[in-house]
Order: structure tokens, then C-alpha cells, then sequence
């Protein structure tokens, strides 16, 4: 080994590998047996893990051999020690279950926003939770059970209208909890999801979308445009309730999706439904008009709702009411028209162009609108 490869190794891969938590002979962690251990549990209760999560499994790879074990279906771990995919047994739907302490906000708010009240109000983009069951043996804790959500950028934005039915949703849904005395303190792009299961004809995996869950190829997939997926805030972890009888407290703002708040650098609490606007004011700049061209006419508004001043922010009811009337001044072919990377290789964007040009033709005759509009809950 040379000494450029040795110093690389000490100090990137060596870290990298004693971080790794303790593994038996199979490669299961103490987490892994933790939820192994809560198997037939959740089997009782209609849930079914994958089967690396199922007692007396052994791999079905050399565990010496880590190309084996990343090209199999059971070496896919889990993303998070506190969540947990599986198979609801009536109807095969993908599921998180989330092990979440009992003395936190984030049961309580998200089965706020779960119960008959507020589950069916169109304007409610809050995760809705499917089932909370108690842990086994653990009293301050509980599973949330929630559909299986993805990433927001994932599969990519194909158009303007795809884009604006994101902000839409998760504008509304901001001004929905805001409304009802709740602030998410942390709506980064980190918490945000989507239930994507309308865009595949076949279920994907969970820990590799790219493929179905069952392994037995690439899962394929809709535009956006063609089979709307369903947008929600996730995460109530920093969440907070207030009492709408008392005066809202100031709260010291959170470095959220790898941005800290011009008032968490001075370290000034303030009120965190600024702070609010602030972060998802951010987010539409840093993940949509910084990289995609064609989303400049949302800069002023969003201009306005990052201002360093936190009393300069427009409230939620104005940020939602301002988005409406540009949105309504979009004429359909900008709402049609590409959302392009600015690092798009330019050889290829003429090819790309004529191709979206067929697709729209495609997208008109099946009669698909062009902003997105996924079916009512039911």
C-alpha cells in the first residue's frame, strides 16, 4: 500500500469503519436483533418484515464479500435505527413503522393531524399515520405506522406544473398547521416526502428504489404529470403545539437540511412561524430556482419569506394567498415547459427538448392537466 493510499485510509475509510456499529457472523447489529426480537409482535398485528428482519435468517451471500451483500436483496439494511419498512399482510402496502418515545411532541402532533378532523381536510399535508401501537415491554415508547414515503426529488421534476403542484402542497400544508397552533421548526427538504405509489404499476423497494420490491428487476415509473403522487411534511421531532389561548412563545431557530436561520447564527429566539417561513422559503430557492431554470418568477416571494429580519417574513396566510396569484398568471405552455438543470450537458438538450415536445402531445390527449392533481383521501 502506498503512503498516499494509507494516509487516505486512515483518514477516511479507517473512521468510516469503526463508526460501523458492532456486527455478529450474519452482519446483524444489536438494532438489527432489537427489531428481529419484534418480529412475530408485528406479525400479530398485520406487519410483515423483510426477511433479514425475521428470525433464524441467515444471509444468503459470503459475508466476507461486500459486492455480494450489496447486490442482494437481504444485505439491504435499514435507513434509520428507528424506522422500519414492511408488508401490511391485507393489501401488501409498503409501510414505515417509526419507534418514536412517548414523552415527545411528535406522537402527539402527528396523531393530531391523524385523527378524524383534520385526516380528510384537503389542505392537511401532514403525514397521516395508518396505526400507533404500543412497544412490547417498553412503556415510553411507541410505533408509529405510516405509509412508506420517498424522497421529494426522486424520480426527478419533468415540468414547471410538477414543481408548482410541490409548492402548492406543501404551502398549504405549512399554513394548515400554522393555523392550528403548530410549528414544524425544522421543514427542510430532510422532512418532506412523498407517497409515490400511484407513479409504479409494481411496488419499488424501499431501500433501493430503483428496483421492485421483489428484486426481479428495474421498478419503472410515471411522470408525475401522468400519475400525481401525494406530497407530505414529515418528522414532528422538533415540532411544537402552542396553546391558542396564550401568547405564542419566542424559540431558538434549529440549523434545518444543512441551513441555520439568520437568527440561529445570532442566537436570538424568535417566532418560530418565521422561522418557518424562512426554511421553506430556502428550500424552493436552494433546491428549485438555484438549479433548474424556470422558476425565476417565484424569486420575489421567496426573496421576501428568506429576509434576515424574521418580522419582515410574510405570515403563511399571505406567502400562500401571494403563490395563487402568480400561479393563476402562468400561462399553460410555461406550466408544460421543461424544468431543466442548469447543468444539463448542453449537446443534449435539443434531443431532450424534441422528446418533451412528444410527451406533452401525449400528456394533452389523455387530457392530464398540467399541474398535477392527486385523487382526494378517502
Amino acid at each position: 500500500m502506498s503512503t498516499n493510499e494509507e494516509s487516505y485510509y486512515d483518514r477516511v475509510i479507517g473512521p468510516c469503519l469503526r463508526a460501523l456499529p458492532p456486527r455478529d457472523a450474519n452482519g446483524l447489529s444489536f438494532t438489527d436483533k432489537w427489531w428481529i426480537k419484534h418480529f412475530e409482535y408485528l406479525k400479530e398485528n398485520g406487519y410483515l418484515m423483510r426477511p433479514r428482519y425475521r428470525p433464524g435468517w441467515k444471509p444468503s451471500y459470503d459475508t466476507k464479500d461486500i459486492s455480494e451483500e450489496i447486490e442482494a436483496e437481504d444485505g439491504q439494511d435499514m435507513l434509520h435505527p428507528d424506522i422500519m419498512d414492511a408488508l401490511r399482510m391485507s393489501d401488501s402496502l409498503v409501510v414505515a413503522l417509526k419507534r418514536v418515545k412517548v414523552s415527545t411532541d411528535e406522537a402527539r402532533i402527528a396523531t393530531f393531524f391523524s385523527n378524524d378532523t383534520n385526516n380528510l381536510n384537503p389542505r392537511n399535508h401532514c403525514v397521516r399515520l395508518l396505526e400507533v401501537l404500543p412497544v412490547p415491554d417498553e412503556d415510553d415508547r411507541k410505533f408509529l405506522v405510516m405509509t412508506w414515503l420517498r424522497p421529494i426529488m426522486s424520480p426527478r421534476f419533468r415540468t414547471i406544473g410538477e414543481g408548482i403542484q410541490f409548492f402548492r402542497e406543501m404551502i398549504e400544508g405549512l399554513h394548515y398547521m400554522h393555523e392550528n397552533n403548530v410549528a414544524h421548526r425544522d421543514c427542510s427538504m430532510n422532512n418532506m416526502a412523498m407517497d409515490a405509489n400511484s407513479m409504479y404499476d409494481r411496488p419499488y423497494h424501499p431501500i433501493k428504489p430503483k428496483k421492485r420490491y421483489d428484486w426481479s428487476g428495474r421498478a419503472l415509473h410515471h411522470s408525475r404529470t401522468r400519475r400525481p403522487p401525494r406530497y407530505y411534511l414529515i418528522d414532528f421531532g422538533q415540532s411544537r403545539i402552542y396553546d391558542s389561548s396564550q401568547s405564542r412563545r419566542a424559540e431558538y431557530a434549529l440549523k434545518s437540511g444543512g441551513y441555520t436561520p439568520p437568527e440561529g447564527l445570532e442566537g436570538t429566539p424568535c417566532d418560530p412561524f418565521a422561522t418557518d417561513v424562512f426554511l421553506l422559503g430556502n428550500l424552493i430557492r436552494t433546491s428549485f430556482l438555484d438549479v433548474l431554470s424556470g422558476f425565476e418568477f417565484l424569486r420575489p416571494l421567496v426573496m421576501d419569506m428568506i429576509a434576515e429580519d424574521p418580522s419582515k417574513r410574510p405570515p403563511m396566510d399571505e406567502v400562500s394567498s401571494r403563490f395563487s396569484q402568480i400561479v393563476d398568471r402562468l400561462s399553460w405552455y410555461k406550466l408544460r415547459s421543461r424544468a431543466i438543470k442548469n447543468s444539463e450537458f448542453i449537446l443534449s438538450k435539443p434531443f431532450r427538448a424534441t422528446y418533451h415536445i412528444f410527451w406533452t402531445i401525449s400528456m394533452l390527449v389523455l387530457l392530464k392537466p398540467a399541474i398535477p392533481c392527486p385523487k382526494p383521501l378517502h
